[in-house]
């Protein structure tokens, strides 16, 4: 298809963000229900959905130029307003110019619109930054402006004498995705849902050894004796081509109901795809449930630490540290809920923290496609069958199987009464292979140190640890990481190391066979990268100039080498 400059509509140049009580004592089945953890299946993908065409209308609009659109009776039926098909030949009408498709909004990792529609995209305005998730401005001072381009209307477009463009694309404001595609689904810009203040962030919230990390095949997909599998990594990797034929199925029946989610929610479109054991029609249906509970969830704005931080002093939920595999272990201790919160039925306040827990992880704490699972470690010390909380520890489950699919690595239950570890037992199995390998229910803490460094846990989990008395920030330490490991901790480890991704890094994007290995391994980085990646001794890739100097810098034209070569966005 040819190339010439794409439009920016005045919009996305000014910027801005559219916001748009206990158990009963001794059932085996109430136990069975809590302790059954969430059932995900193997099997994801990535394929390609059509995009939608232009809504501008014909005639020429103020600086930048628009492409004029044809009249609605021209229009492909293959629209955004006309998610179904025609078999009906549109009418025969006076030859005009066809409209090409803005870059934007193409699918995922597509070069081209639907046959024989041309595309529009220039080679040096290619967004650099993931195609799964909105652009978040970390600053206002990183919103591109007309002053800050020299006051020209047209500067984001235009490059200077060598060559380079005055604003990468990871710049841009997040309403320059409004109503765009993000991994082949139809997309509406994200929800704000997490804000934590920066004197609350853990100094060792990701350390540096995350960014480098492989993580072994068995903790990618894990194989079980009956046959079956599960998938647990599952962006920036690649995916099976079974995997991806059903996530394209998915992407079909998503656009056949002209459905729209947020780009966060469509970056875990293997996950529902997995928990529906493969059907589309069902895994459309679990996104549309976690895409509505988020927006209205955080309809009232995003949790922030402030509204939390009091709470979270009770250490009833915190993150602790990590095994070796670098997944985050965050511990409940159930016997540190107040009695005052069943009394005024404020349970509610305990999965608000359990909540703010899982942003602060997805935002800070994982590394697409190396590390995004964390492990589970429920205490129960001191509660009889009787006074385990199994309400609150019902909505527990209920969160994190129902809206944050695949996320849990695996439940360590601790310090389980006679009776108690009893049922357990009896439940187990009734268990599956993948739901066994989950749960784990230990007659002696002292077990977890087959997966964790001592330094990681606290004394009464089997650590070295003293017992933590301060519990946010969370008491998060550096490693070394190796499973028994019983030494000092690496006290010259960099801190602050969370800062080295952009939120739409952070978020990741599902594999898109249209690009190249590189492409889809490649991470979206803060304004910090440049400074954090050096201080760890890590190299500096192309991108992450891009994204801090906000101009092309060396090396990176050789990523876009080839004539074919494009951007994940394009």
């Amino acid at each position: 298809s040819s190339c010439s400059s794409v439009a920016i509509s005045p919009a996305a140049k000014r910027g801005g963000y559219p916001i748009s009580g206990c158990c009963r004592g001794s059932s085996s089945k109430a136990w069975t229900q809590l302790v059954l953890p969430c059932d995900i299946s193997t099997t994801m993908g990535c394929g390609q959905s059509k995009a939608h065409e232009p809504t501008s209308k014909g005639g020429k609009a103020p600086e930048p130029e628009v492409v004029t659109a044809p009249p609605p009776a021209a229009a492909n039926s293959n629209t955004a307003e006309n998610p179904v098909e025609s078999d009906k030949p549109a009418p025969a009408e006076e030859a005009r110019p066809v409209p090409r498709k803005a870059a934007s909004d193409l699918p995922i990792g597509s070069n081209k619109a639907k046959a024989g529609e041309p595309t529009e995209c220039s080679p040096v305005q290619a967004p650099t930054h993931a195609p799964s998730a909105p652009v978040i401005k970390d600053s206002v001072a990183s919103s591109p402006t007309p002053e800050r381009d020299g006051g020209d209307a047209g500067a984001l477009g235009k490059t200077d004498s060598n060559g380079r463009r005055h604003k990468p694309a990871a710049t841009m404001p997040a309403a320059f995705y409004k109503n765009g595609m993000h991994n082949g689904f139809k997309s509406i810009p994200e929800v704000p849902s997490f804000d934590c203040d920066e004197a609350f962030q853990a100094k060792y919230s990701l350390p540096a050894e995350c960014l480098q990390f492989e993580p072994a095949s068995e903790a990618v997909v894990t194989k079980f004796k009956n046959g079956d599998q599960e998938r647990k990594i599952h962006n920036n990797i690649e995916l099976s081509t079974s995997e991806l034929e059903r996530l394209q199925g998915m992407r079909e029946e998503a656009k056949a109901q002209g459905v729209e989610f947020y780009p966060s929610v469509t970056s875990m479109a293997t996950r529902f795809l997995s928990r529906a054991r493969m059907d589309s029609r069902k895994a459309v249906k679990l996104m549309k449930e976690t895409n509505e509970w988020r927006k209205e969830y955080f309809s009232q704005g995003p949790i922030t630490s402030d509204s939390v931080r009091q709470d979270l002093k009770h250490g009833i939920v915190y993150f602790i540290g990590r095994d070796s595999s670098l997944r985050p272990a965050i511990v409940i201790r159930a016997n540190r809920i107040p009695q005052q919160w069943y009394k005024e039925k404020q349970i509610d306040r305990f999965i608000r923290m359990l909540i703010f827990c899982m942003e602060y992880f997805l935002r800070y704490m994982v590394v697409p496609g190396r590390v995004e699972n964390l492990n589970v470690i429920v205490d129960l010390a001191t509660l009889g069958i009787s006074q385990v909380p199994l309400s609150a520890l019902g909505e527990v489950y209920k969160v994190m199987s129902h809206h944050y699919i695949g996320r849990v690595y695996k439940f360590f239950v601790c310090n389980v009464s006679t009776t108690l570890s009893t049922i357990a037992g009896m439940a187990k199995g009734f268990l599956t292979d993948r739901q066994k390998q989950k749960l784990n229910m230990l007659d002696d803490p002292k077990e977890l140190r087959k997966e964790f460094a001592l330094s990681q846990l606290e004394s009464d989990l089997g650590g070295s640890r003293p017992k933590v008395t301060e519990f946010f920030p969370f008491p998060l330490m550096p490693g070394p990481f190796q499973a028994g490991y019983d030494g000092p901790v690496n006290t010259d480890s960099v801190e602050m190391v969370h800062e080295v991704l952009s939120m739409s890094g952070a978020i990741g994007r599902l594999w898109d066979p249209k690009h190249n290995a590189e492409i889809n391994r490649r991470l979206e980085y803060s304004a910090k990268a440049v400074d954090i990646l050096e201080k760890c001794g890590l190299p500096v890739p192309p991108e992450a100039r891009v994204d801090a100097e906000g101009v092309m810098g060396p090396g990176y034209s050789s990523i876009r080498a080839g004539s074919a070569a494009r951007m994940p966005d394009d």
